[in-house]
């Protein structure tokens, strides 16, 4: 199998798994009230945060070391062997601790005590189903990867379709459905795959051992404190206003997770190796027009959705949350879009400069600085104004977030943040922004559908009437083959 092609059933897997989640999302704000939901928010979200904090260290250290081209399987035996033991002990202190919380009736995060066994299987199972995914594509095994990805989405689902509808386990049964499917799926592909069959952890060499935790220790603050930013806000409703209020805020943000975020997010996935090539290959000057290049896509494609998303907000809360979920986040998705945005924004281009550079340590300072914003501003805002106040607390903490990175950055690349082309494009998306302004308030799910793909149309033929270089290459192509199509 072509690398091309093998990058096209990786990136198809993708899109298909965070394609059902976003329809799980829709489900569960139907099927669920907003207090299940909160919980199922809360414990989902605790178990990423845990799984960053043990784990992700981990998995980012197999991802640069375990590739061996001279190996059969592609991966080198010894430092499998060592990271599968270090996976092993890890999971054991983090088994042995769950359990004297347990025990305590100790909670974590806003999470009462009794969700710490579920927790606990959703986060091993899901650093599981990580690790093995990482391992699939550093062997160009596209089409596992393709299987382990998508059939995780799918029966999570399906399980938590029965267990909520026929079994009546409301958030229980959501994240039971989380779990066995991972669960699931890991092991099977573990029982299947030579590779694992012949790990033997327990010969792991104490220089391997040595040598994983010494590239992968600075990992751990990046990691935890990288995740601990994104669902701060979350856990600061949980423990001050409660599930319930929880579920109403989360909804919208997992929304915008589904799309303006993973939109986004694959962009970085697809320019990343070329901006490595381009820093390395010919400098630093090649590594600044590439990471423009990409800011470019970047706020073409993302700027337009987080305005679409904020000037029709009634409508698509109509459209894709249920009825419980609608009000509150008609008012939190302007604020909560924009937020997005900005986070994207730092994280899909401006880290880039750190991470191209190798100024890893500089990495930390992003989310540090949104937790010692968010925080405080989240607990003033909540007491203030209810959830629209931690939303808006959640913007100021992005907003000086991204100014403090982008100063980094700077010096460590020569950027350009704003050139005639991105002011083009902003131009355009606030073009749209005006003509859909006087139908904020249509709550029809097909206006609002209309309304998206006019809004579409509209931002299309701006950024050709502004004579934007990607639209006008990207139409004259799409002429050209029109006119060579035979009648």
């Amino acid at each position: 199998m072509s690398g091309r092609s093998g990058a096209a059933i990786v990136t198809a897997a993708t899109v298909i798994g965070s394609g059902l989640n976003f329809v799980a999302t829709l489900l569960w704000t139907r099927l669920l009230d907003p207090s299940a939901f909160g919980r199922y928010a809360l414990v989902s979200a605790a178990a990423v945060l845990l799984n960053a904090m043990l784990f992700e260290w981990l998995r980012l250290v197999s991802a640069r070391t375990l590739y061996d081209p001279t190996r059969p399987s592609a991966v080198h035996p010894a430092r499998a062997d060592a990271l599968t033991a270090l996976y092993a002990a890890v999971a054991l202190l983090f088994v042995t601790a769950v359990t004297i919380l347990w025990l305590l009736g100790i909670g974590f995060a806003g999470v009462a005590a009794r969700w710490w066994p579920v927790l606990a299987a959703f986060t091993l199972t899901e650093m599981a189903l990580a690790f093995l995914q990482t391992v699939y594509r550093l062997r160009q095994r596209a089409w596992p990867y393709f299987w382990n990805a998508t059939v995780r989405s799918v029966a999570a689902i399906l399980l938590g379709l029965v267990l909520v509808r026929h079994a009546g386990l409301g958030a229980l049964g959501t994240l039971l459905g989380i779990v066995i499917a991972q669960g699931a799926v890991a092991l099977t592909s573990v029982l299947f795959d030579p590779l694992w069959r012949a790990a033997r952890p327990w010969h792991a060499s104490r220089a391997q051992l040595a040598a994983a935790v010494q590239l992968g220790y600075p990992l751990i603050a990046s990691c935890a404190l990288t995740y601990a930013a994104g669902f701060a806000d979350r856990f600061l409703v949980g423990a001050t206003l409660g599930p319930h209020a929880v579920g109403l805020y989360a909804a919208p943000v997992d929304l915008l997770q589904k799309t303006l975020v993973f939109m986004m997010m694959t962009i970085n996935l697809t320019g990343y190796p070329a901006l490595v090539r381009a820093y390395e290959d010919r400098g630093p000057d090649a590594a600044c027009a590439t990471l423009e290049n990409n800011l470019q896509l970047q706020v073409g494609l993302g700027l337009p959705a987080a305005v679409g998303l904020m000037v029709l907000a009634p409508g698509i809360v109509h459209l894709l949350l249920g009825p419980a979920f609608r009000a509150e986040g008609a008012r939190l998705l302007p604020i909560v879009g924009a937020a997005a945005l900005l986070r994207c924004l730092v994280t899909f281009h401006l880290m880039m400069a750190f991470q191209v550079t190798r100024r890893m340590g500089w990495m930390v300072v992003p989310p540090l600085t949104t937790l010692a914003v968010v925080i405080p501003a989240g607990l003033i805002g909540i007491r203030l104004v209810g959830l629209p106040g931690m939303a808006l607390a959640a913007l100021i903490a992005q907003l000086l977030c991204y100014t403090m990175s982008a100063f980094l950055a700077k010096r460590v690349l020569p950027l350009r943040l704003m050139t005639p082309d991105i002011a083009r494009i902003a131009a355009a998306a606030a073009g749209m922004g005006l003509v859909l302004v006087p139908f904020r308030s249509v709550t029809d799910p097909f206006a609002t559908a209309a309304l998206i793909v006019l809004g579409g149309a509209i931002y299309a033929a701006l950024l050709l009437a502004l004579r934007v270089p990607a639209a006008t290459r990207l139409a004259a192509a799409v002429t050209r083959r029109a006119r060579r199509r035979p009648a």
